[in-house]
């Protein structure tokens, strides 16, 4: 890489022109600067002897005290942390330090021992060796001729300046003497015009740009005593005020009131005549309205008086204005017919609504105002003063100094020259220059002009400066120290579960007027709307706690005096999940699942097939015993009831059917097994299934066996011969009757005759 080095005559160049520009700026500064800022120890510098100021390209300020650094944060600053390690011992001592930018975001250090290599890009330091120092780069540093411009970041040159050791060092020391600062080191001027001086022993001392200060009036100024009339209060009058039909309104020692008419002395008094008026103690002020209206406001409410009728109404909207305070400090209407109300806790806005023609005579104003709005964002909401600039811009006087409400509202402090004090009750006015004046005292006032005083500058871009992921307390232990990821790891390195509770430091580095800054910002995707930050000393935060693991975008954006908002600065993070919500956890937890419900579904099918398996062979053993009593039955009773030699209703029916069957056959021998299945329309081998399943025996048989229990019936019931009855059951001979009976019965038909004829006897 090529290395620029500036010759030793530009250097010179440079430094005389720098030191023709620092002096003056310090002569400005004496004559027109606001009050300086001191920056020590207790605002986060390692130590007092600050060496080196350097600008960064984003504003930030780079602080070497002694070899120790720290970056500002547009308060206060923070220390940067540095490897002496990394640093490139020089072989012999300087005394002198110096700078050098490489490109853009490489800043090269001097010290009285050291070279440092700084990348602003990442804020870190990195390895400054000879590799990096060969040629013309070491040699301009050890020769003292390294001090080279700031890079150009805004459109503008900004010069760091070293105080040198020679000739130019006691014309500069004399300059900063002239503005009482003694032993410094150093000095810079930012981006914004405004010098950093550093010292040997005392921190920093700083110079905000030029802008011409706020005058403070003392002692017999006739401004003081023009800005004190302007509450209309005078001796025993506590106000006066002119009314549209040429009378005067008028009102003494504090809750009297009177109508003057034009050419007379004698006032008409009111207070007789509207009994009403006795419940206010201390009238205010009043204010013309619309047509014959007047408002009256006083320190314990708000009221309309009717300059026609002499009566009086409720004041506008006064139960809202109310819930807040009942004292009324002062009433304004803008030019837009708006009516502005301070109170004692709190300014309040009505904007216009519909407007009466001139032919009308209202009887009720309040229909006039819509809805009061209490203005947000104040210093201070005790309004003591309310005025209308050139521009017609509202500004108010409170117990904390002076505010611009209107087109924005801004809280002007001791950056701008204003003190934070009380102002006056209704001591604030416009002079006929467009300077507004505000009393702060009897003796007391400040006047400026808002133009001057109000610069209405682009809005600067957002620095973050710092992030806090603090991790989690230990039960029963203290929190560990508070870690800081660096902004530029961040996008790179997610921080763990564990420290989801992170803090975001940012700032506009407007070291000016910071209080003129308003910050908003979200974190998506969990936020959407802005929120907005109130916090005006330099270095707003913003603070999310436990958020859940995931990808995350910070953004933040500024305004100024102007409040358009600026470029929106992001910043890109991870938190990410515990062991136990990771991709591969779930992968484990989901084939755990899956398991543990085939598993289960195994064990339930098991235990079903095991159930369904008891079951079947219940139902089979009852089946059997049934079947065995169906057969026992079957075998043992003359009688046969196809109810007891079935076990369910299609074995019944079909014992039916065939019992019906063979009846009407039961003489006729040559009916047999083959017609019986045609009867019943079935094949023979399906009817030879069926009997078998019923009660084991073939068609053939149970032919038989209904042949033979037909013959034993009428053997016991009739007289008939054993031949008669062989032939009437479809036997051909007697002698096959006896034969086939005697196996069925275990006695020929005679005994069985005989048996039973016994037995009735």
């Amino acid at each position: 890489m090529k290395i620029p080095i500036f010759a030793h005559e530009n250097n010179e160049k440079m430094n005389r022109k720098h030191f023709y520009n620092l002096f003056c700026l310090c002569i400005i500064s004496t004559a027109y600067a606001l009050p300086q800022r001191h920056w020590t120890v207790a605002d986060g510098l390692p130590t007092g002897e600050v060496q080196q100021i350097v600008q960064l390209p984003n504003g930030q300020m780079l602080i070497n005290c002694e070899g120790v650094f720290c970056l500002s944060n547009g308060h206060d600053f923070d220390p940067l942390p540095c490897d002496y390690r990394l640093a490139f011992n020089l072989p012999h001592y300087t005394n002198r330090y110096g700078q050098f930018w490489e490109a853009d975001s490489i800043l090269w250090l001097r010290d009285f021992y050291r070279i440092y290599r700084f990348d602003a890009r990442t804020y870190t330091f990195a390895k400054a060796d000879e590799n990096n120092l060969k040629g013309a780069l070491l040699q301009s540093i050890l020769d003292n001729k390294a001090d080279t411009p700031t890079p150009n970041t805004a459109g503008r040159d900004s010069v760091a300046t070293i105080i040198p050791t020679t000739a130019g060092r006691d014309s500069v020391a004399t300059i900063i003497d002239s503005l009482h600062i003694h032993n410094t080191t150093t000095a810079t001027t930012d981006r914004q015009g405004g010098l950093w001086i550093g010292t040997r022993y005392n921190g920093i001392i700083y110079l905000p740009p030029f802008r011409i200060k706020p005058i403070i009036h003392t002692k017999n100024d006739t401004i003081i005593t023009a800005a004190r009339n302007a509450s209309l209060r005078s001796g025993n009058t506590t106000f006066i005020i002119q009314l549209p039909d040429n009378r005067k309104l008028h009102c003494q020692q504090l809750c009297h009131l009177s109508y003057i008419l034009p050419g007379q002395h004698a006032p008409i008094a009111l207070n007789d005549k509207i009994p009403a008026l006795k419940k206010y103690r201390f009238m205010v002020g009043a204010l013309n309205l619309q047509h014959q209206w007047v408002a009256i406001y006083t320190q314990n409410g708000a009221f309309l008086l009717n300059t026609k009728a002499d009566t009086l109404a409720p004041f506008p909207h006064a139960t809202h204005i109310e819930r807040y305070s009942t004292k009324y400090n002062c009433i304004l209407t803008d030019t837009s017919g708006n009516l502005w109300v301070g109170t004692q806790n709190g300014l309040f806005f009505m904007q216009s609504g519909s407007r009466f023609r001139r032919d009308q005579q209202p009887t009720h104003i309040s229909q006039t105002y819509q809805p009061p709005t209490r203005i947000q964002g104040l210093a201070n909401n005790c309004i003591r003063s309310l005025v209308l600039d050139h521009r017609h811009h509202l500004w108010a006087g409170t117990s904390s100094g002076i505010a611009r409400i209107t087109p924005s509202l801004i809280n002007l402090t001791t950056d701008d020259g204003i003190p934070t004090t009380t102002m006056m009750d209704r001591a604030a006015i416009l002079l006929h220059d467009h300077r507004l004046v505000f009393a702060y005292h009897p003796a007391a006032a400040i006047s400026f002009h808002p133009d001057q005083l109000i610069q209405e500058n682009p809005p600067l871009p957002v620095v973050i400066t710092k992030t806090q992921a603090p991790p989690p307390t230990t039960a029963g232990r203290d929190s560990v120290a508070t870690t800081t990821p660096r902004l530029s790891t961040l996008d790179t390195h997610p921080l763990p579960h564990n420290q989801n509770n992170i803090t975001f430091y940012f700032s506009t580095l407007n070291y000016a007027t910071p209080s003129h800054d308003t910050y908003r910002y979200r974190l998506r995707p969990i936020e959407t709307q802005w929120n907005l930050s109130a916090d005006r000393s330099g270095q707003a935060q913003a603070t999310y706690k436990a958020l859940p693991p995931g990808e995350y975008t910070f953004e933040v954006q500024a305004a100024n005096t102007s409040r358009l908002w600026g470029p929106i600065t992001t910043q890109t993070f991870i938190i990410t999940p515990p062991w136990w919500q990771t991709t591969c956890a779930k992968t484990i937890y989901l084939l755990s699942i899956l398991t543990a419900l085939i598993a289960a579904t195994n064990i339930y099918l098991k235990k079903n097939r095991q159930r369904l398996i008891d079951e079947i062979d219940q139902r089979v053993n009852r089946l059997f015993e049934l079947r065995q009593q169906a057969r026992h039955h079957f075998a043992a009773s003359a009688n046969i009831d196809p109810d007891k030699i079935t076990v369910n209703a299609d074995e019944e029916k079909l014992v039916t059917i065939m019992l019906k069957a063979i009846q009407l056959h039961i003489n006729d021998e040559q009916y047999n097994a083959e017609l019986l299945a045609r009867d019943l329309a079935i094949s023979r081998a399906s009817l030879y299934k069926k009997m078998q399943n019923i009660l084991g025996i073939t068609p053939t048989d149970f032919i038989r066996n209904v042949r033979l229990k037909q013959a034993a019936q009428m053997l016991a019931e009739s007289q008939l011969s054993i031949t008669e009855i062989a032939d009437s059951v479809g036997f051909a001979t007697p002698r096959n009757f006896s034969a086939s009976f005697k196996k069925m019965f275990g006695v020929l038909p005679s005994e069985y005759r005989t048996g039973k004829s016994s037995s009735k006897e």
